[in-house]
C-alpha cells in the first residue's frame, strides 16, 4: 500500500521535516517551490506539501495518513488525530504576555473582561476558561505584538522561542500556556488499515532521532586497560572489543556514547594510552 505523508510546504518547520524524511532515504528536494505532490521510495511514499495549518484537516480526514505539523497547531485545530511521536525540532513556546507598564504579574490577576489578542484564539480560550476567567479574544493572524500598543488588548498570547521579540516590543512573560515542537501525526484508520507501512515509518524516523546526538567512537587500547574500558566507554550495551592482527598487546574497541560526553571520553582514552582514537556521525540508530 502507498502512504502518504504531508509536511509543510514553507515555514519554520518545512526544511527540518523536509531533512528528517531524506535523512530515512525519500531524497525529495529541500525547496519544493510550487510542487504540490511526488511519489518517492519507488512509488511506496506519496508526500504532499501542504500549509502547516491544514495538516491536521488533511490527516484527519484521511487525505493523508501521517504528516507533520507543531503540536500547537495541532492543539489550535482540534482535529481527532494520533499522536505518534515528538520530532525534537520546532521548539517554541506559547506564552501570555503583558506590556511592561502593566499591572499584571500572573495568570490569577487577569481581570474578567480583559481582551487577549492571538493567533490562537482556541487554546487560549481553553485555557483561561480552565482559569474561570472570562476574557475577550481578540483574533489576530499576525504582529500579535503591536495589539497593545495600538490598544486593541490587554495581553497577548504568541509564540517564543527565546523571547526577544517580546522584549523587543516591550511586553513580558506571564506565563507559558503551551510547550510545542513538531510533532509525528497519523490518521487513525490508516494506523489499522496501514499498520506495518505507519510503523515502519515511525521506526525509521526514530532512527534517526535517537542518532541525533550521538557519536560512534573507536580506538586501539592496550589490553591491560581494558578492565578501566566499561566505565570510560559504556556503549548501548556495553563497548566493542576485537582483535587487531599481528598485534597481541592492543585490540579495537567501538562505541555509541551521547555527543556531549565526546570531549571527555577522549581525554580520559589518552590517559589509558589509547591510540587511533576516532569520532564519526551516526545516521541512524535502531535500539
Amino acid at each position: 500500500m502507498v502512504l502518504s505523508i504531508a509536511v509543510p510546504n514553507k515555514g519554520r518547520l518545512s526544511g527540518k521535516a523536509i531533512n528528517i524524511l531524506n535523512k530515512i532515504g525519500f531524497g525529495i528536494p529541500e525547496d519544493p517551490g510550487r510542487t504540490l505532490m511526488v511519489d518517492v521510495g519507488k512509488g511506496r511514499y506519496r508526500v504532499l506539501f501542504a500549509r502547516t495549518d491544514d495538516i491536521p484537516e488533511f490527516v484527519e480526514t484521511g487525505v493523508a495518513d501521517v504528516g507533520i505539523t507543531g503540536l500547537d497547531i495541532l492543539m489550535e485545530a482540534g482535529r481527532d488525530v494520533a499522536q505518534l511521536m515528538p520530532l525534537d525540532f520546532g521548539k517554541c513556546r506559547l506564552v501570555l504576555a503583558a506590556p511592561d507598564e502593566c499591572a499584571v504579574k500572573s495568570p490569577k490577576e487577569v481581570k474578567n473582561g480583559m481582551k487577549v489578542a492571538t493567533s490562537f484564539p482556541n487554546i487560549t480560550r481553553d485555557y483561561f476558561k480552565k482559569l474561570k476567567k472570562r476574557i475577550e479574544i481578540i483574533p489576530m493572524t499576525g504582529a500579535t505584538e503591536l495589539a497593545p500598543q495600538i490598544g486593541i488588548a490587554d495581553l497577548i498570547t504568541d509564540l517564543t522561542e527565546t523571547g526577544s521579540t517580546l522584549k523587543m516590543n516591550h511586553l513580558r512573560e506571564i506565563t507559558t500556556i503551551l510547550k510545542s515542537e513538531a510533532v509525528l501525526i497519523a490518521n487513525k484508520s490508516s494506523i489499522k488499515a496501514k499498520r506495518g507501512e505507519v510503523n515502519e515509518m515511525r521506526s525509521a524516523i526514530a532512527s534517526v532521532l535517537n542518532a541525533k546526538r550521538k557519536r560512534y567512537v573507536m580506538a586501539n587500547i592496550p589490553k591491560k586497560a581494558l578492565k578501566d574500558l566499561t566505565n570510560v566507554l559504556p556503549g548501548i550495551t556495553g563497548p566493542t572489543v576485537m582483535n587487531i592482527i599481528g598485534r597481541d598487546d592492543v585490540v579495537a574497541v567501538h562505541s555509541v556514547v551521547s555527543e556531549e560526553e565526546v570531549n571527555g571520553i577522549i581525554t580520559v582514552l589518552k590517559s589509558i594510552g589509547a591510540t587511533g582514537i576516532l569520532v564519526l556521525p551516526i545516521e541512524r540508530l535502531i535500539s
